[in-house]
């Protein structure tokens, strides 16, 4: 699938990822396609979006691939906790990656709720 936005759809989409970060407590977040391309970011990160897309798409793929080789379709639940931040990553579209950074104390729970929300929002908006 070709994603083609227009300025305006970016800026919606912006301000869907806001929500995410205004509600779910996410410091930063961004949507990528699965080739690593950068579709758009909301937050505060001193973070590299373009590095970020790309090396997400990439851990997406393999962990992909290493649930293939086990026999599952995908996991369901992908994310790595550090010391001072945490990422999630959700399969919005056949094509499209939510990539949520936040801090360890936000809760996991609360994240995941917020961010079904959010993908069923963004779902629907890419559909048109």
């Amino acid at each position: 699938m070709d994603l083609i936005l227009k300025k305006e759809d970016v800026e919606e989409l912006e301000t869907i990822l806001d929500k995410l970060i205004e509600e779910g407590g996410a410091t930063y977040a961004l949507l990528t396609d699965l080739a690593g391309n950068l579709i758009c970011s909301s937050g505060k990160a001193k973070v590299d979006a373009t590095s970020l897309a790309v090396l997400s798409a990439a851990n997406f793929a393999a962990t992909r691939e290493i649930a293939k080789l086990i026999g599952e379709k995908e996991f369901s639940l992908l994310f790595h906790r550090g010391e001072n931040e945490n990422i999630h990553f959700t399969h919005i579209t056949s094509d499209v990656l939510l990539i949520v950074l936040f801090k360890p104390y936000v809760s996991l729970g609360l994240l995941r709720l917020k961010t079904d929300a959010i993908k069923k929002e963004i779902q629907n908006f890419l559909k048109g």
